[in-house]
C-alpha cells in the first residue's frame, strides 16, 4: 500500500488575461532582485475582472473546500521581467492561497520548493536525489501564456533568471459562509 501524506495542492488551469484589467498600477524595482513590480503600490481589479478571476480560482479549488468557504482577493500585482529578471525564494505570509498568472511568456520559469527540501538534501547524496523519482526538491510548471496557477501561500518558490515577460500575481483569503 501507498500513501500520499501531507500532499500539497498545485491548481493549474487555462485563463483569458485579456478579462483581467489592473487599475492604478505604478512600478518599482522590487525586492533585492529588483525586478519591477507594482507589488508596493494598491491595484486594484474592475468589478468584471474581479468576478472572472475568483470564479476562476474558486473552480479549481472548490472540491476540495465542499462549498464551505467563500474566497476573496486580498492582493494583486503585476510583474515585469526584463532582461535577466529573477525572483529570489520568497512565499507568501498573511494568505491562504496564492496565484501566478502568466499574461505575456513562453514558458513558466516559476519553481516551487519541496517543503522539506533541507531536510532531504541533509540526508540523501544530490547524485542518487537526481535519479530518484519520489523526494522531488522541487517541481517546474509547464504553465504558459494564458494559464494560472494556484498555490498554497505557505509553498516557497523561486522564478529563474530570465528576459521578457508578464505576469499577474495576488494573494487569496478565505472566510467560512454564515448561513
Amino acid at each position: 500500500m501507498k500513501l500520499e501524506l501531507f500532499s500539497i495542492p498545485v491548481y493549474i488551469d487555462n485563463i483569458d488575461c485579456s478579462k483581467i484589467k489592473l487599475k492604478n498600477v505604478k512600478f518599482t524595482k522590487t525586492w533585492f532582485s529588483k525586478t519591477k513590480s507594482s507589488h508596493d503600490y494598491v491595484n486594484e481589479l474592475d468589478e468584471e475582472s474581479n468576478k472572472y478571476l475568483l470564479n476562476k480560482i474558486w473552480d479549481l479549488i472548490c472540491c476540495d473546500f465542499n462549498g464551505l468557504f467563500e474566497i476573496k482577493i486580498k492582493n494583486i500585482w503585476e510583474n515585469r521581467y526584463k532582461k535577466f529578471d529573477y525572483q529570489e525564494t520568497h512565499n507568501h505570509p498573511h494568505a491562504y492561497f496564492s496565484f501566478i498568472v502568466y499574461k505575456d511568456i513562453e514558458e513558466s520559469q516559476t519553481i516551487f520548493m519541496n517543503p522539506g527540501i533541507d531536510l532531504i538534501q541533509s540526508y540523501y547524496v544530490d547524485s542518487l536525489l537526481d535519479k530518484m523519482n519520489v523526494l522531488k526538491r522541487s517541481f517546474k510548471p509547464s504553465c504558459r501564456k494564458n494559464q494560472m496557477v494556484v498555490f498554497p501561500s505557505f509553498l516557497q518558490h523561486m522564478v529563474l533568471r530570465h528576459s521578457n515577460s508578464v505576469s499577474i500575481a495576488g494573494n487569496i483569503t478565505l472566510k467560512l459562509k454564515e448561513n
